[in-house]
């Protein structure tokens, strides 16, 4: 039994250290899309949904999605959270933003209309990252008992929080960026982009380290 239950602790710190590598190489490839291909970056990151890395794109996000959604954490709070967070990404995916250069006159996988596709994406995405930066404050930070408060434990706390509060710090940037701009003017300007890159990044790196790719207790990991 022992074996059995260091095995699947194994494969559960596996599917963390992907989702977190993949949440880091999204804003990597739909930037290097770019670069290669000498067109605009996007003016964010949901619009290379528009451009020839959008298949990169939608898999990344039906990837993770179904990661999330298939996820068992240690109680149904996080099941609940992490779960949600899961379905919340398929409909980004499934469901694109409203680009302003396009003609089409239903997109995505459900062909709707653009403005309610672009509504429900949106919708989405904040929720989405909201749910993750709640996840990595205030569950990822978690100990089932005071003797696994480890030195190293107490590090990944700290980087955890660091994450949670960066994406809120970036969606509460994109809130005040968004009234300050306009809908037209900030649909077309890159720094959106950088913002969500910056969300992302917490994101993976805060799966990463859950997975204790970094700072890993190794007499838990041995089973002692």
């Amino acid at each position: 039994m022992g074996k059995r239950r260091n095995h699947v602790l194994i494969s559960y710190k596996n599917l963390r250290r992907l989702i977190g590598i993949l949440g880091l190489s999204l804003p990597v490839i739909c930037l290097a899309g770019p670069l290669l291909f000498k067109y605009p970056v996007q003016p964010s990151i949901s619009h290379c949904y528009y451009t020839n890395v959008r298949d990169v794109f939608i898999g990344i996000m039906i990837g993770v999605s179904m990661f999330l959604v298939t996820y068992n954490g240690y109680n149904k709070i996080d099941n609940w959270i992490t779960n949600t967070t899961g379905f919340f990404g398929f409909a980004i995916a499934l469901c694109p933003c409203f680009c302003f250069s396009s003609t089409v006159s239903k997109v995505g996988f459900l062909n709707l209309n653009p403005p309610l596709s672009d509504m429900i994406h949106l919708t989405s995405a904040v929720f989405f990252f909201l749910l993750l930066a709640i996840n990595s404050i205030f569950l990822f930070t978690k100990s089932t008992g005071r003797d696994l408060m480890t030195k190293n434990k107490k590090k990944r706390n700290r980087l955890f929080v660091t994450c949670g509060i960066v994406i809120i710090s970036s969606l509460l940037a994109l809130f005040v960026l968004r009234l300050q701009l306009g809908e037209i003017e900030f649909n077309n300007k890159p720094i959106v982009f950088y913002i969500e890159s910056a969300m992302l990044t917490a994101f993976g790196i805060s799966w990463l380290v859950k997975g204790e790719t970094l700072w890993r207790d190794k007499a838990l990991e041995s089973g002692k």
